[in-house]
């Protein structure tokens, strides 16, 4: 009774080959969607890191006209490599006495964008 019994153990023990290759189909998918979102968040971060400096560029830029006083004209320039920066200032706009100051930061990369600030200065 017991020579039956393994036997019976020794015929089942083990894996099947489909079994095998099921298992190793289910890793993959698996595997591939862990790696697409490695990518995405990587590509995010990097979306983010892009922003984050553009935000700042212009904020120095607004704080630079600010204390500058008086004298604002229009201008551009390249403050740091892949990044551009324009600014525009509209006296008297929106009242007599005020100006409204553009800043606009672009970035060139794998998705080039654009962000603007605006504030208004008196004069």
């Amino acid at each position: 009774m017991f020579t039956d019994v393994c036997q019976l153990c020794s015929r089942r023990a083990g894996y099947s080959l489909i079994e095998l290759l099921v298992a190793m189909a289910l890793f993959a998918i698996a595997a591939l969607g862990l790696s697409v979102g490695v990518a995405i968040v990587s590509r995010a971060g990097v979306l983010s890191d892009h922003f984050t400096r553009a935000t700042i560029l212009a904020q120095d830029k607004l704080e630079e006209l600010a204390a500058r006083g008086g004298a604002r004209d229009d201008g551009a320039d390249e403050p740091t490599p892949g990044f551009s920066r324009s600014w525009t200032v509209a006296l008297d706009d929106p009242e007599i006495g005020e100006s409204r100051i553009n800043v606009t930061v672009s970035w060139e990369g794998a998705d080039s964008r654009t962000i603007a600030l605006t504030t208004v200065m008196n004069d």
